[in-house]
């Protein structure tokens, strides 16, 4: 396009919403492309932009009309974008404070995300929050359609900074984190009726990098620090800094990360029994850490045996302490294993045998055996187990319990067949709707 009109004369038709007339004149000069106020014989080329006023939409008429070549303004906004040099425009609006070119440009959805990023660092925000301010607002859609996916019927996301939130959590992209730091604090009503600010949201996200980091740590926020503390994404000197501030919420956070080294978890265990609680719940736990308890309440280690990440050597360790609660709890564990399932089987003790057809990494052949107990407990518990084996499944179906068909029903180790038979009970309509392989049967009969 810009070569066919080099050292031509060509009339601009309406104006850019994204660069003023002299951006667009500085451009065309590079190709000495010389622009005409009227539409005379030396015009070589129209140039229009979406909107004209309708003495404009004559001078387009007339040019057509006249066999005069037009060229949308669009296409040429386009190659201007495409040709910025990105750190001279960023040097540029540092010296002139040029707001309304940051904000012409941040409406430019021809420039790359991090230009976007970087001109977005640069914008003054008018309001602390997003109130009467259009430009604000303008900003905040910018930002929104640029960086959200969202489906066709759901557009009006772009238009409320409650949007903000799913940006914040979705968002893979550390610097727009760090551009949504400056936003205005948006306060976020959660479902549990608490209140959750923007920047609190951005504190839980995984893909911090250390300036925004750094800028969430500047803002001397108890409720910043605690989400932080949460966050596995910070470094261990964070984490350091943190638990130095003696704070009852932030050591609770800091219980919670999996991210803590043996120095912080060492000073945690010495906490109030509620932090115990959580360091047994979330943090990973070998023999080596559990043989430091030495001055723990055996009633916390209910709370250990329920920990995924602890091996067969921590799950003997507490099956050593013969506790009842300790041991269902153990059989309550996703990740306990095999043998250790096995291993309290053999004690041969029916307190456990409803937890013990619930795992499902009990062996089939124990989950036989417990089947014929004809405990109805138990065979509760073998409806809702995946690992129960088909044949035991046809049999609890036969039963026509409705405990036990509510369990069937959830279970998607349930033959088709069955699940095809207990749609017709309205009652488990809710257990039908979590059993992905009944879902996905409905969804494949409506070729979805």
């Amino acid at each position: 396009m810009l070569e066919k009109l080099r050292n031509k004369r060509i009339l601009l038709l309406g104006k850019s919403d994204i660069f003023t007339s002299i951006e667009i004149d500085r451009f065309l000069s590079t190709y000495n492309i010389k622009i005409n106020s009227l539409l005379d014989n030396d015009i070589d080329a129209v140039i229009e932009a979406r909107r004209l006023n309708p003495i404009e939409d004559n001078l387009s008429n007339e040019a057509y009309s006249k066999g005069i070549k037009l060229y949308k303004l669009e296409k040429l906004e386009k190659i201007i974008s495409e040709e910025i040099d990105e750190n001279q425009l960023i040097m540029a609006i540092k010296l002139s404070n040029d707001t309304k070119r940051v904000y012409r440009l941040l409406s430019n959805e021809h420039i790359s995300d991090n230009l976007f990023l970087k001109l977005l660092d640069s914008y003054e925000w008018e309001e602390d929050e997003f109130g009467d301010s259009n430009s604000d607002r303008d900003v905040l859609t910018f930002t929104l359609r640029r960086f959200l996916d969202v489906a066709p019927n759901r557009q009006d996301l772009f238009f409320t900074p409650l949007t903000l939130l799913k940006l914040s959590k979705e968002t893979t992209n550390s610097n727009l984190l760090y551009s949504l730091t400056k936003f205005p604090n948006v306060i976020f009503l959660q479902k549990n009726k608490q209140r959750l600010t923007l920047k609190e949201a951005i504190s839980q996200s995984q893909y911090l990098d250390n300036k925004t980091i750094k800028r969430l740590f500047s803002f001397q926020d108890d409720a910043i620090f605690f989400y932080l503390a949460s966050n596995p994404t910070l470094p261990i000197e964070k984490l350091e800094y943190l638990y130095q501030k003696n704070s009852s919420n932030i050591n609770y956070a800091l219980a919670s990360n999996s991210a803590i080294n043996d120095n912080l978890f060492n000073e945690l265990i010495l906490k109030d029994e509620e932090i115990v609680k959580i360091l047994f719940k979330y943090q990973k736990i070998d023999i080596e850490r559990f043989n430091k308890f030495t001055k723990i309440d055996n009633n916390l280690f209910e709370f250990l045996a329920l920990n995924i990440y602890i091996d067969d050597r921590v799950s003997n360790a507490l099956l050593d302490k013969n506790s009842i609660k300790i041991t269902n709890n153990l059989l309550l564990n996703p990740n306990i294993s095999t043998e250790i399932i096995t291993k309290i089987y053999q004690q041969q003790n029916n307190l456990f045998y409803t937890n013990i057809a619930l795992n499902v990494n009990t062996p089939p052949l124990i989950l036989e055996e417990l089947f014929k107990s004809e405990d109805r407990k138990v065979l509760v518990s073998l409806s809702y187990n995946l690992s129960t084996p088909v044949n035991i499944l046809e049999k609890l179906f036969k039963l026509e319990d409705f405990e036990i068909s509510k369990g069937i029903a959830s279970n998607s180790s349930t033959p088709i067949e069955i699940l095809d038979i207990l749609k017709i009970d309205t009652r488990l309509r809710n257990e039908l709707t979590i059993n992905k392989k009944f879902i996905a049967r409905i969804s494949q009969s409506l070729g979805l």
